[in-house]
């Protein structure tokens, strides 16, 4: 009897999350099921696994988002459970690539002889909003002040200076303070600053900003650079063309299905 192998993923069938990880498995005797948000994610593969389609063998893979530290080495990353986290901040990061947006843009009204120095100023015009988002999620162990400031992913501040993200970030510490009792504000600023010196020039123009920056995040300011850029249309052309082994942690995802099969 063949064994059942199953990779849950965030999303719905069509995401980011589902197309990326159908190129991963492509050809291989998997299944896969979206389980939507992060949240309740857990709770909604145990009742898959208590169905009559109980696997032999599961996996959830999810975007790392600000949960964890980035890894000193790109590789796949466990909990020690059936959890596996990706190595890159979110799933876009994986679609998100300047070879790809200027292939893209070929023939586009939008397209930009500048279109490289665009897509580092995007990332530039975000840096002290990430910076933010990391600090909240490197501080908030055993506690759930979120790691942004806005409603979602993919919303940006008016305001993106250092001094406003630095400030609105430690307010929403200050949200939680009875949950926080061991973080100050000299704390945040010290991990605050350290995030910054991470995200130097040369950080951004070697493009090592797409394995920190959230994908999403940085979409919205890219659209800001490229007027009628739709990252719609780009995510539908970048997973055509996709190519998973330009990733080790991908491949070691892949590696660990097949063992299994």
């Amino acid at each position: 009897m063949n064994k059942i192998v199953k990779i849950y993923c965030e999303g719905k069938a069509g995401s980011n999350d589902f197309d990326v990880i159908s190129k991963v498995i492509d050809g291989l005797p998997v299944i896969i099921v979206p389980v939507g948000g992060k949240k309740g994610a857990k709770s909604a593969i145990q009742v898959y696994e208590n169905g009559i389609t109980r696997s032999d063998y599961k996996i959830f893979f999810r975007d790392r988002d600000f949960d964890i530290s980035v890894p000193s080495t790109e590789s796949l990353t466990s909990d020690g459970t059936y959890v596996y986290f990706s190595y890159r901040t979110t799933i876009e990061n994986y679609l998100i690539d300047i070879d790809t947006i200027e292939k893209f843009s070929e023939g586009k009204s939008w397209y930009s002889e500048t279109l490289n120095e665009n897509f580092i100023e995007a990332a530039r015009q975000i840096k002290y909003f990430q910076a933010m988002r990391h600090t909240l999620g490197a501080l908030r162990v055993s506690t759930d002040f979120g790691t942004n400031i806005m409603n979602k992913s993919g919303l940006l501040p008016n305001n993106l200076s250092k001094e406003y993200c630095q400030k609105k970030g430690f307010q929403k510490i200050k949200e939680s303070l009875s949950k926080t009792k061991d973080w100050n504000e000299e704390n945040y600023n010290l991990e605050f600053e350290k995030f910054i010196s991470i995200f130097s020039d040369s950080f951004l123009e070697e493009g090592a900003f797409l394995v920190y920056f959230q994908g999403k995040d940085f979409m919205k300011s890219l659209c800001k650079q490229l007027s009628g850029f739709s990252p719609k249309d780009y995510y539908k052309f970048a997973k055509a063309n996709f190519d998973y082994k330009k990733y080790k942690d991908l491949k070691e995802l892949r590696t660990l299905i097949e063992r299994e099969i």
